[in-house]
């Protein structure tokens, strides 16, 4: 009982070193500066011992900070400037929140434009996105009905995929593997996370039936613009070749079992949305011509009319799920939408300017945090939880059980962003006790050793290393917990 009281008198000892005007209720316009942990007195002091007996290879870097106040409780490191990993996607929901707001919805249209004549369409069916990151085969199917319910069978004219000038990334990060699925094509119109299903059977004979699906919970569109084939050599397991009208797959023999699936990700998401929808609409007596793509605004679409139309769910919900998640897709089109640039470089950018105008040092190359990169300091990803506190970006993390041996810390509230690369760990979000919150990051990494296993799926080594720095990751929250208790 001493030893609690005595760490609850330290810690209000420290608040109470900066006055009662410390506890305003509006957030302060300005935050404290990060002191270095051997120079600060009012630091806890509790991260340097807990580090140390992980002894975790590479740099670890940590900061605990009051967003009432903008004081550093604890650090160890904090201007190290290390990959954030996904914890990146905690600044991009905040960014979304401030520039596009809560209620902020995508919609995707579908529209003709033309006049029936001898029971034909003469004219263009029109899809028209804004880079939903929730599309699904699914909605397709109820554009296709849409479509239906007007009697068309047959169409003479174009099926056009419009991107409404979206930017268009064949990859986010261009280090990755290319059977990545995790690293998507961006553009105007997305379907199914850009991902396709490649799935395999064996035949009696020893060879395989290959297919390229877009599949939804009634229709499963093979795509034809999207091929693969099987073959026989040492190495890489996947290898991929990309042409506008058409993406060239190949795997090696023995990195498929008998029967099996896998996402790979779709290069061209326009013309995988587009010839989806094509299949469906065969499949419902509908006769389209293969899709046309068109960049930017189609010209004379004020002359259209439209017959379905989906919304997507409001922007917090898309944010919530996307931090849960981890979906870089989603991460992505939040940033470029919300900082309107023409391309990633010039939206990350953006991003990092919003996040150091809020106390972040470093900067971002992507809004997922797929690159390696990207590099933050914990101090200033502290410091950035501080300001966003009261602005709604703890709602939208997830929230996780803090245990000790097992069991759950009663009383404790834990929003947590994680992220994860080879060899690259972080965490961070905001811990609160007895109604008292507060902001943290926690940055590792070991970067010899992941620039050594680049080129592999999984790196010898990777997730014991993982495994450790998120037992270091959440002995530090333990500990600090102890320090407020």
């Amino acid at each position: 009982m001493k030893k609690t009281l005595t760490r609850r008198a330290a810690l209000s000892t420290v608040l109470a070193a900066l006055g009662a005007s410390a506890f305003a209720g509006a957030p302060l316009k300005s935050l404290r500066p990060i002191a270095r942990p051997d120079a600060s007195p009012m630091l806890l002091g509790g991260a340097a011992a807990v580090i140390r007996s992980f002894s975790l290879t590479g740099q670890v870097s940590c900061a605990l900070m009051d967003p009432e106040t903008g004081v550093l409780l604890d650090a160890y490191s904090p201007e190290a400037e290390l990959p954030p990993a996904s914890v990146t996607k905690a600044l991009t929901a905040a960014y979304g929140l401030q520039n596009l707001g809560r209620d902020f919805q995508f919609v995707t249209r579908l529209s003709l434009q033309g006049r029936v004549t001898h029971g034909a369409f003469v004219g263009d069916v029109i899809l028209t996105g804004s880079a939903d990151p929730t599309l699904h085969t699914d909605d397709l199917v109820k554009f296709a009905k849409a479509l239906q319910k007007t009697g068309i069978q047959q169409v003479k004219g174009r099926l056009l995929i419009v991107d409404n000038g979206f930017p268009y990334l064949r990859e986010i990060d261009s280090s990755q593997l290319p059977q990545a699925n995790y690293n998507p094509a961006i553009a105007g119109v997305n379907l199914n996370l850009n991902r396709v299903q490649f799935e395999w059977a064996r035949q009696a004979s020893g060879g395989y039936d290959l297919s390229m699906s877009a599949p939804g919970r009634i229709y499963r569109p093979q795509i034809p613009s999207i091929g693969m084939r099987v073959e026989e050599r040492d190495a890489p397991s996947y290898a991929y070749q990309y042409a506008t009208e058409r993406e060239e797959w190949s795997v090696q023999r023995s990195a498929l079992g008998k029967d099996g699936g896998r996402w790979l990700p779709a290069r061209n998401p326009r013309r995988y949305a587009g010839e989806a929808f094509r299949v469906i609409c065969a499949e419902m007596g509908i006769e389209l011509p293969p899709p046309t793509i068109v960049e930017g605004q189609h010209p004379d679409a004020v002359m259209a009319v439209d017959i379905a139309q989906k919304n997507s769910r409001p922007y917090h919900e898309i944010a919530k799920s996307m931090l849960k998640l981890s979906t870089n897709l989603t991460a992505e089109v939040i940033g470029l939408t919300a900082s309107g640039a023409p391309n990633l470089r010039q939206s990350a950018a953006a991003l990092s300017q919003f996040a150091q105008a809020h106390g972040m040092r470093g900067a971002v190359v992507d809004h997922s945090g797929l690159s390696d990169q990207s590099r933050l300091t914990a101090g200033g990803l502290a410091m950035f939880m501080a300001w966003h506190h009261r602005n709604g970006l703890a709602d939208l993390l997830k929230p996780k059980i803090l245990r000790d041996k097992g069991k759950p810390m009663a009383g404790v509230d834990l929003r947590v962003k994680t992220g994860t690369l080879n060899f690259v760990s972080t965490l961070s979000g905001y811990l609160t006790y007895e109604g008292k919150s507060l902001g943290f990051a926690i940055l590792t990494a070991d970067m010899a050793r992941r620039e050594k296993g680049k080129g592999s799926e999984n790196p010898r080594g990777a997730k014991g290393w993982e495994a450790r720095s998120r037992s270091l990751q959440y002995a530090l929250l333990r500990d600090w917990l102890g320090h407020l208790r």
